[in-house]
């Protein structure tokens, strides 16, 4: 697997991936001094982590883990899972639904195709 080096900002958002040379040398360090910034090493197929970064995806240390942004603002983080997941459950009865933000709760999705 080819290794690639993540750079956070100073909220841990990821700015973007790059893969890292094979000779040796710590990237890693090299990128974070030269960039003044926090780099971390990241395999492509990366489930040590969670999953491989991409732009955007904000990186939780205290469970080490990469995690993509937020799907509504409504919804939390279930660090166990490392996964957001809404404050409500769907229901389990094998209808479709979709999140209604403004209510914060789930809507049965109606097929009105005739």
């Amino acid at each position: 697997m080819s290794n690639f080096v993540a750079f956070l900002d100073s909220d841990d958002l990821v700015t973007f991936v790059v893969q890292s040379p094979d000779d040796g040398q710590d990237w890693v360090k090299l990128y974070a001094e030269r960039n003044n910034c926090k780099c971390l090493s990241v395999e492509n197929g990366d489930s040590i982590r969670n999953k491989f970064p991409s732009t955007g995806d904000t990186y939780y240390e205290d469970i080490d883990a990469f995690i993509e942004p937020k799907f509504y603002p409504s919804w939390v983080l279930n660090k166990s899972k490392k996964q957001w997941e809404a404050p409500v459950a769907m229901p389990a009865d094998g209808k479709l639904y979709r999140w209604d933000e403004e209510t914060t709760s789930w809507k049965e999705v109606v097929d009105n195709a005739v």
